[in-house]
């Protein structure tokens, strides 16, 4: 009996595309102003105001993100709050949430927000809260 072995060769492709690593640095942070310290209230700063029943009348200041990566790319950008006993803080990004989608150019600069809700009282004085984020490409 004879047998035969035939041996065949296929070639796969595969596909990538290089990238810069996503670079972000925090240009100024989120200044809430005065808040006060009353249990269940909340003060929100946004790109479009400052409001809520936390927020007693001073001065506010959005924060500022520098990105850095492939020009032409998009990343997806996600906040993510924190809390302790006494406060909740929810960062906020350009469109309200704590997720968007941003084009990469060159040194892009993004405003920051956030709302922060006062549990229960604590000691008067200067406070801070830090939060994570998160950038992914798409």
């Amino acid at each position: 009996m004879l047998s035969f072995l035939v041996l065949a060769t296929a070639f796969g492709h595969a596909q990538f595309n290089l990238v810069l690593p996503v670079g972000i640095s925090q240009v100024s942070d989120i200044e809430l102003g005065d808040i006060y310290n009353t249990p269940n209230t909340i003060c929100t700063l946004s790109v479009n105001k400052r409001s809520g029943n936390a927020c007693a009348p001073s001065t506010s200041m959005l924060g500022r993100l520098e990105l850095q990566g492939n020009d032409g790319q998009s990343v997806l950008i996600r906040v993510l709050g924190t809390q302790n006993t006494n406060v909740e803080f929810t960062p906020l990004l350009p469109n309200g949430t704590q997720q968007q989608l941003f084009d990469l150019s060159y040194g892009a600069a993004i405003s920051i927000g956030g709302e922060i809700k006062v549990n229960s009282s604590e000691v008067v004085g200067v406070g801070n809260i830090n939060y994570q984020i998160e950038i992914n490409y798409q």
